[in-house]
């Protein structure tokens, strides 16, 4: 049989293009390819590992359409007679309401889980599935046997409670082959930018991972086999450029009687929207100034940012306005961002930096200081938020 793996769809609105929803209509397309290629590819079973949103708390009219995307998707599969297993990803993208929701539409063939629990198929016989929904700190935090914790005990216990929840799972399945399926950091895989992003998150270990025939993973948006029998999905569309250099796509499991089992998996990527930076030296400016440099390669339909760096006199002479104009008629999807990389005597003054800031203006001026762009600011930001957010809990526990 064949088992389609997919996650981290992140439907949404806001996203960096020329309108509000351009690129959730973006998503919609992908989604609807990967739909007609799962059927296509005679797919008995889809596994969903989370994360289907981009935020968890919208407004009700943004939330609707988002939710009524995601459930047209999942009619189309259950209307071509695939079995569906739906967990909730991480608490800041996926409300948890909105899963309820759609558990009570009773969409055929489809079950959908927020907690840890087993999925109960027509091909039990030959197939289990142990469903271990996302979560974050914040999930163990307000609990009374984690309060007060150093963050080194704290990350110790709540990854021992995920192997023992694991451990439970698994003895619930009775089955030819035994998956995992869960949104969580595996902690063999390859996450690169995002390690200092998932420092002290929930991880699920190898020992974990090793009690099962195949772990399917959303959550890092790179696709990979990472250990023995581990997968990640990574995303079927890219979202920023964090994801420029990403291969977009899902796997196919093929479940073969023991003592194979796993007989193969095959990845299958998406056409999902290009994004592309153009990084200009000093050269290349005088370059553009000057007529030498009229064309672009590979930005037609893409999203596209440009990060240059030249002396002030060319600086004097530089449009960007004419540069965009020229990306645009060159069939760009949109530009994102036309920024000179500033000498560090023209960016904010360490001194600037000072104790009458708080942190989250204090980091982003930092962050400007060093050429981050506005989304990985953003996202440092948030980070800092809930590390304040921990440290006053354990204030208010007396630590």
């Amino acid at each position: 049989m064949k088992i389609a793996h997919i996650a981290d769809s992140h439907w949404g609105f806001g996203y960096p293009g020329p309108t509000p929803a351009a690129r959730f209509d973006d998503i919609n397309r992908v989604m609807d390819w990967v739909s007609n290629r799962i059927t296509d590819e005679g797919c008995e079973l889809v596994l969903f590992a989370g994360d289907a949103f981009k935020d968890a708390r919208v407004y009700i009219d943004r939330a609707t359409a988002e939710i009524q995307a995601f459930v047209a998707w999942l009619r189309r599969l259950s209307d071509a007679g695939i079995e569906v297993i739906v967990i909730s990803g991480t608490p800041s993208h996926d409300a948890i309401s909105a899963y309820h929701l759609i558990r009570e539409m009773q969409i055929p063939r489809v079950q959908v889980f927020t907690e840890p629990g087993v999925a109960s198929l027509s091909l039990v016989d030959r197939v289990g599935i142990a469903c271990l929904p996302g979560m974050n700190r914040s999930s163990f935090a307000l609990r009374d046997d984690f309060a007060g914790l150093p963050p080194h005990e704290f990350h110790a216990k709540m990854t021992d409670e995920i192997t023992a929840i694991c451990r439970n799972l698994r003895a619930q399945v009775d089955a030819a082959s035994v998956i995992l399926m869960s949104h969580l950091t595996y902690d063999l895989a390859d996450t690169g930018f995002e390690d200092a992003l998932m420092q002290n998150e929930p991880i699920l270990t190898d020992e974990a991972a090793r009690m099962f025939d195949l772990v399917c993973l959303g959550h890092i948006h790179r696709p990979q086999r990472a250990g023995r029998n581990v997968f990640y999905s990574g995303a079927p569309e890219r979202h920023n450029f964090g994801d420029e250099r990403t291969t977009p796509g899902f796997w196919i499991h093929e479940i073969s009687p023991a003592p194979t089992l796993v007989a193969g998996s095959t990845f299958i990527g998406t056409p999902a929207r290009c994004f592309k930076t153009i990084d200009w030296c000093d050269m290349d400016v005088a370059a553009w100034l000057d007529g030498q440099l009229d064309s672009f390669a590979d930005v037609r339909n893409a999203i596209i940012r440009v990060r240059y760096a030249c002396s002030e006199e060319l600086q004097k002479r530089f449009d960007r306005r004419a540069l965009e104009k020229a990306l645009y008629d060159a069939g760009a999807f949109f530009v994102a961002e036309i920024r000179a990389e500033v000498e560090r005597s023209e960016r904010i003054r360490d001194a600037e930096v000072t104790e009458g800031l708080n942190p989250l203006t204090a980091l982003a001026a930092w962050g400007t200081n060093q050429g981050c762009g506005s989304a990985e600011i953003g996202v440092l930001q948030a980070m800092t938020t809930e590390l304040l957010d921990y440290r006053d809990m354990n204030k208010g526990a007396g630590k």
